[in-house]
């Protein structure tokens, strides 16, 4: 069930960021919802559940957008490490660890994605990119990370049985 849900989601943030959310500048940027959605979920749910996921909101978020088909796979890849990593230290709340994984996964999404385009042959200017991209988006991403963590929140996890013995 989480799975379908999360699909919905990853699905109407895809269509939201590519319809309604040019129209939303933040520092001369659009946050990017799907990023945060996959960062959260890879934060808040489990390992596996996160290699579901994250993929499939990726894929979503090229099928909506000019992206060549894989770039966002690529770029959401490190957002579960990322999760992983966040798990080993233990905090009594979730929230923190999502906000740095959004803004290191916005990095990394940002160089991923950058990277694809100029192998495509795409002429990109990499330190305009930097100054006017993704130095704003690693502040405005952590910003609205609220707006996708709180809903989130709300869905309850799944029990797993106790093995006993």
């Amino acid at each position: 069930m989480i799975y379908v849900l999360a699909f919905v989601i990853a699905w109407f943030l895809s269509v939201l960021q590519a319809s309604a959310m040019p129209y939303l500048h933040v520092l001369g940027v659009t946050p990017d919802f799907v990023l945060i959605f996959a960062a959260c979920f890879a934060v808040m749910r489990s390992q596996d559940e996160a290699l579901v996921v994250v993929p499939i909101a990726g894929l979503l978020r090229d099928l909506a957008t000019s992206d060549p088909l894989g770039t966002s796979l690529l770029g959401f890849a490190p957002l579960i490490v990322l999760a992983a990593a966040v798990r080993l230290r233990s905090m009594d709340s979730r929230f923190v660890p999502a906000i740095a994984v959004v803004a290191a996964g916005t990095v990394s999404h940002a160089v991923i994605s950058v990277l694809v385009l100029a192998l495509t042959g795409q002429r990109i200017d990499a330190g305009d990119a930097v100054i006017r991209v993704v130095l704003p988006l690693t502040i405005v991403n952590p910003l609205f990370t609220a707006i996708v963590y709180l809903p989130m929140s709300w869905i309850p996890r799944a029990k797993r049985p106790r093995m006993s013995g």
